[in-house]
């Protein structure tokens, strides 16, 4: 699909050849507080009037790129049973601005109300609905888990012989805390998908997996592990999309953007596209 409304590449961003699939990285916050990540921010309610317009201005931005495709982070076995919902939403058997209940899509988490609220359904499904595509392409896999989990009970090494220090994990809280219930979710996802912003996660990662003492489930484990799910995303993103897709929206935690935009760099059939031009600048 031809793009007639081209926007200025950000600094260090990729130029994309002409053979190229252009991805969209849009990393967001979990807007249904699911409390999976590193950092967990306390989202207030997407299906607030206020919300619920932000919401449709970001989708009216997002647009303006044209993607072929939108896709999410939702485990690509529940493909199917992903679409029979966003096919509710887009017959109007369901509403975006309405409490639903359903199942989390990502989870087996008994949580009836609160995927209704989710960024996969609140920027993912709208979005591709506004675009009046068919469907959404689920793209997340998590590796076979190792006999213990890789990411706990790690013994870190307590000795730093360099003087980096990294930021504490509640004041990176704080700040992002602080930071949404000042914004908009535009600008917001603005803020969280700048090149400064996205560190802290792997900063810490690497931090605590690089000084973990040796053991069966280490720091390669646990940084391995890491890759391969973003690997794996990938490999799922181009299992998807079709001969005929240019460009595609990929819509994840901000906590993948970084790892993301490496390996889509690498990936030579891809080039990811920074979501900046299309977002209000936050300050």
């Amino acid at each position: 699909m031809a793009n007639t409304n081209e926007k200025r590449i950000p600094k260090g961003w990729p130029e994309p050849t002409p053979e190229q699939v252009q991805v969209m990285v849009l990393g967001t916050y979990h807007m249904d507080n699911p409390g999976l990540d590193e950092v967990n921010v306390d989202a207030d309610d997407v299906l607030a009037d206020r919300r619920q317009a932000e919401l449709r201005d970001l989708v009216t931005r997002v647009s303006e790129w044209e993607p072929d495709a939108v896709a999410v982070e939702r485990p690509y076995d529940r493909n199917e049973s992903i679409n029979d919902r966003y096919r509710e939403y887009r017959s109007g058997d369901r509403t975006y601005d309405r409490e639903e209940t359903f199942p989390a899509s990502h989870s087996e988490r008994n949580e009836l109300t609160t995927e209704c609220r989710s960024e996969i359904v609140q920027v993912g499904f709208r979005l591709a609905d506004h675009l009046d595509h068919d469907g959404v392409a689920a793209i997340d896999e998590y590796p076979d888990e190792p006999d213990s989990d890789p990411f706990e009970d790690r013994d870190i090494d307590s000795g730093r012989k360099t003087e980096i220090e990294l930021p504490e994990r509640d004041a990176v809280q704080r700040e992002s805390d602080d930071r949404l219930s000042s914004s908009t979710i535009p600008e917001y996802l603005d803020w969280i998908n700048r090149k400064e912003e996205r560190r802290f996660n792997h900063d810490s990662m690497f931090d605590a997996g690089i000084r973990a003492a040796d053991g069966p489930f280490g720091s390669p484990v646990a940084l391995a592990y890491w890759y391969e799910r973003n690997i794996r995303m990938v490999h799922h993103l181009w299992r998807a999309m079709d001969s005929e897709d240019d460009r595609i929206l990929l819509l994840v935690g901000a906590g993948h953007v970084r790892v993301l935009r490496h390996l889509l760099t690498e990936a030579p059939m891809f080039c990811p596209v920074s979501p900046l031009p299309y977002l209000p600048a936050s300050g």
